[in-house]
């Protein structure tokens, strides 16, 4: 009868904080659990935290600047350039020399080694773009996650607190004799389940808020509901539309392939040869032997390998070319792929809320039925145990639905930029 009335205690326990789905502070609340209480909340909360902290963004925001410097750099291609030069290969005098010059026209190759610059930074501008809605996707998912167990979690109390009645109920009647020790003790073991039950659902709720904060880099409370607006998604037509037009993946592919049709342009013109503007001054030199200041122009050039090197690196180029544009074909047939296969499962979700939304009103009819007919002797005890048992194995699966179905509703959101204003992302 201890370990009876000790299990009582536990239950109503959990049932106490559970309650509106809030956890209750406890005296001896610890600092995580403040931290919990007083973290931000929502779905735009924890959207703008993975943005924000997420190492991934960073890494690719310090590629990004790197290709930034790349440009300054193929723009200091056309600034003049230093150049000291010293030698003792003649016994007779020491040779130093330096030299100033500045480039006049190249053909082409100074502009088209920033063109290229550019061009790469565009595409890690997307890149960045890329990883932000790979991670806002994910976000999205894992907070709708926690929401549907949060929902179980309430079936899986209302659960435990129906058990906890119907063996109350039962050990009344087994101490006025109308049911026996069997019927208590099957009663106890159904109560059982229902605390085990409930308890998998809190450990699996644990699981998930620290996949969200793996994510997010801090707590976020995750305890509003997604709003309406952010599960809204067009119709299969006007989705894959907006998705191909919005895929951060396939304007990453499309600036890649610029990147690479740029790069046969400078394969194309780095052969050719450059003028300069030179002045050169000799340092320790004979006078005698030659004029110690020299100015005038410079023409530059080499042919490697008789021009097959150059040949050699255009094909290259092209052949890269062609790969990128392979890429960006396979790309945008991934995201056509993913959006229907999105679309088509949210729809059977749906479509299985609505049968399921039917069984649960039926087995609650039933239920009430039941233990209407308990009361008349016409039905057993062990027949509105089970009845109560399915009554909540309909419930968890239609928590499990709707939550799927936000999960599937999300991606698409994410898909098709709709999560982008939530997260405070420019796209």
């Amino acid at each position: 009868m201890i370990a009876v009335r000790t299990g009582l205690f536990v239950v109503c326990l959990s049932a106490s904080h559970l309650a509106g789905g809030v956890v209750q502070a406890a005296p001896n609340v610890t600092q995580a659990q403040v931290q919990v209480q007083a973290a931000p909340d929502g779905l735009p909360a924890a959207l703008r935290a993975v943005i924000r902290h997420h190492p991934a963004v960073k890494g690719q925001l310090a590629e990004r600047d790197a290709r930034q410097y790349a440009i300054d750099s193929a723009k200091a291609g056309r600034l003049p350039s230093l150049s000291a030069q010293a030698n003792n290969l003649d016994d007779q005098y020491e040779q130093a020399t330096l030299r100033l010059q500045q480039p006049l026209w190249a053909f082409g190759k100074i502009d088209s080694d920033i063109a290229q610059a550019q061009a790469s930074f565009s595409a890690e501008q997307l890149a960045v773009l890329q990883v932000k809605r790979q991670l806002i996707e994910e976000t999205a998912a894992v907070y709708a996650k926690v929401q549907g167990i949060r929902q179980r979690m309430l079936v899986s109390a209302e659960n435990v607190s129906e058990n906890n009645k119907l063996y109350r109920r039962i050990e009344r009647r087994q101490q006025g004799e109308l049911a026996s020790e069997a019927d208590v003790r099957l009663a106890y073991s159904r109560l059982l389940q229902a605390q085990t039950l409930q308890a998998t659902v809190e450990s699996e709720l644990a699981v998930t808020l620290a996949e969200l904060q793996a994510l997010t880099q801090v707590p976020v409370a995750a305890k509003t509901a997604v709003t309406e607006e952010a599960l809204r998604v067009p119709s299969l037509p006007m989705a894959e539309r907006q998705a191909l037009e919005h895929s951060a993946e396939v304007r990453v592919k499309r600036a890649r392939l610029n990147v690479a049709w740029l790069d046969i342009e400078k394969e194309k013109v780095a052969s050719l040869p450059t003028v300069y503007f030179r002045v050169e001054q000799d340092l320790l030199d004979n006078p005698s032997v030659s004029d110690e200041t020299r100015a005038g122009l410079v023409i530059e050039g080499s042919l490697e390998g008789l021009g097959l090197v150059a040949r050699g690196r255009v094909r290259g180029a092209q052949a890269h070319q062609e790969a990128a544009q392979q890429d960006l074909e396979v790309a945008m047939n991934e995201v056509r792929r993913r959006i229907q296969v999105l679309m088509l499962d949210r729809q059977v979700k749906q479509s299985l809320m609505s049968s399921q939304q039917l069984a649960v009103a039926a087995a609650e009819a039933t239920m009430n039925s039941f233990m209407r007919q308990y009361e008349t002797g016409r039905k057993s005890w062990v027949e509105l145990l089970n009845t109560q048992r399915e009554l909540t194995e309909q419930r968890l699966q239609l928590a499990q639905l709707r939550s799927e179905w936000q999960i599937l509703s999300l991606r698409v959101a994410a898909l098709t930029g709709g999560l982008d204003q939530l997260a405070e992302v420019d796209a």
